[in-house]
């Protein structure tokens, strides 16, 4: 039996994200039954001091060895780092991807990849003139639950879809627990409830009705949005968007115009901070 490949991580940042995702990943393997890859955590790093990323490594309780980085340039050009797990807010993600990026580092960035179309394009096209992996952290994605309901959709099961709904809401006092300066609902950095909630709602969509059709037929959706701004700063409390897909999974109604063999699909997407 071969020996499994081992991913050496730098994790860049040292919050509450970060944590969870570092106890996950210095777990056994064998525990997901998985037996063809291991990981590593080879350094950490926090923008505040090498301090704080060295309490981080110990809360965490990864193995000695791994470097503690008090800037993220020094984490970058770790030559025992092979890929980095961005864990900023996502107002920092593109500054801090493309920082990786540039140094010859695999990037798994942390949702919402970037602020803006953009940016993710930017990054994009800088990977790939580099030949580097980049991927959007949503773990939603890879949940027994997700692959199951992908399935039963690619194989038929659920016939044809017509309409996904997707809400994630908070339900919170907004004024009590975030204020007027709370990265949630701070313009500055990108606060507001679609980049931070809304991104799962619209997981569910995509990957319900765009991810089960076969590449040649997916189809880029129409967008309606509203939202509601938060009377103290501007950011979204509420965003809701109704997506139409031009072409969605399963046949089209018998008697359907012109032949189709497609039909369209609407995708609600919702998400409040209240």
């Amino acid at each position: 039996m071969s020996s499994p490949y081992t991913v050496r991580w730098g994790i860049l940042a040292t919050g509450m994200i970060a944590d969870l995702f570092v106890k996950d990943l210095i777990l056994d393997p064998s525990t997901r039954n998985v037996s063809d890859v291991k990981h590593e955590v080879k350094a950490v790093a926090s923008s505040s001091s090498a301090d704080r990323a060295k309490k981080f490594l110990e809360e965490c309780k990864v193995p000695e060895g791994a470097a503690a980085y008090g800037s993220y340039e020094e984490l970058v050009q770790d030559e025992n780092v092979d890929i980095v797990y961005v864990a900023t807010p996502h107002s920092h993600h593109y500054q801090n991807t493309m920082l990786c990026l540039e140094a010859g580092k695999h990037v798994l960035c942390e949702k919402a990849f970037t602020t803006n179309a953009a940016q993710a394009k930017k990054l994009i096209e800088t990977a790939k003139a580099k030949n580097l992996f980049l991927m959007e952290a949503v773990w939603t994605r890879f949940f027994p639950l997700s692959i199951h309901i992908r399935r039963f959709i690619e194989d038929g099961n659920l016939g044809a879809v017509h309409r996904v709904i997707a809400d994630n809401s908070f339900g919170d006092n907004v004024e009590e627990k975030y204020g007027t300066t709370h990265r949630m609902i701070n313009m500055d950095l990108a606060g507001g409830c679609l980049l931070d909630l809304g991104i799962y709602s619209l997981t569910w969509l995509f990957q319900t009705l765009y991810h089960t059709l076969p590449p040649p037929a997916r189809k880029p959706p129409k967008v309606l949005a509203a939202i509601t701004p938060y009377h103290a700063t501007g950011a979204d409390e509420m965003t809701s968007m109704i997506l139409t897909f031009p072409s969605a999974p399963g046949p089209a109604p018998a008697g359907s115009p012109d032949g189709n063999s497609t039909h369209p699909a609407h995708g609600i997407a919702l998400t409040n901070l209240r």
